[in-house]
């Protein structure tokens, strides 16, 4: 079923509407060395292939807001209660550029397992990363959404050298910079 512009199962809608709940937040964070997956349940969760560790309260996410004019609505979202090899992973790594996914589902108590697949809710990038590290680690993300990139001006140069810069043997621009003095006359008898 779409509901908006989410396509969300009859389960996670039922669970949803059920009169008594118990929603989850899911986050996945991909860097090189390995995955941060947590959730804000306890215990350990497998989805999509991955385990998302329980951290009990995940801290604060602030609202995902959905525009429709394809402007950037960046999520922050702070980590806490992380276990020490996750922080890590956070610390020692290029954060910078990494995909972030946060995800809504709901949780059976009685199995314990998921209802359905859990439906995205923000889906970006990456952008900036405030570490506090006390008795517990936390970690402020901004999660920038995948329009932010069309604030970034493209440089790109169609010359010869920029066109080898990025396919090292392609001749394609090989004369493109005698085009700029040559005199072209259109039309008129041969």
């Amino acid at each position: 079923m779409t509901v908006g512009t989410r396509v969300i199962s009859d389960d996670t809608l039922a669970a949803a509407q059920s009169p008594s709940i118990h929603p989850l937040l899911l986050v996945k964070l991909e860097f090189d060395g390995g995955n941060v997956s947590v959730h804000s349940g306890l215990g350990d969760l497998v989805f999509g292939g991955d385990t998302y560790t329980g951290i009990g309260s995940l801290g604060n996410i602030s609202s995902a807001d959905e525009v429709s004019d394809l402007s950037n609505a960046p999520v922050s979202l702070t980590l806490s209660n992380i276990p020490g090899d996750m922080g890590a992973v956070v610390l020692g790594q290029y954060y910078q550029g990494r995909k972030a996914t946060i995800f809504l589902g709901y949780l059976d108590l009685t199995t314990r397992a998921l209802i359905a697949d859990p439906t995205i809710i923000h889906r970006g990038r990456i952008d900036t990363a405030d570490i506090q590290q006390d008795k517990t680690f936390s970690v402020t993300l901004t999660v920038q959404s995948r329009f932010a990139a069309w604030d970034r001006p493209l440089v790109r140069r169609y010359n010869n050298s920029d066109q080898r810069q990025r396919y090292l043997t392609d001749t394609g621009l090989q004369f493109i910079e005698q085009t700029a003095d040559k005199v072209v006359i259109w039309g008129g008898a041969l």
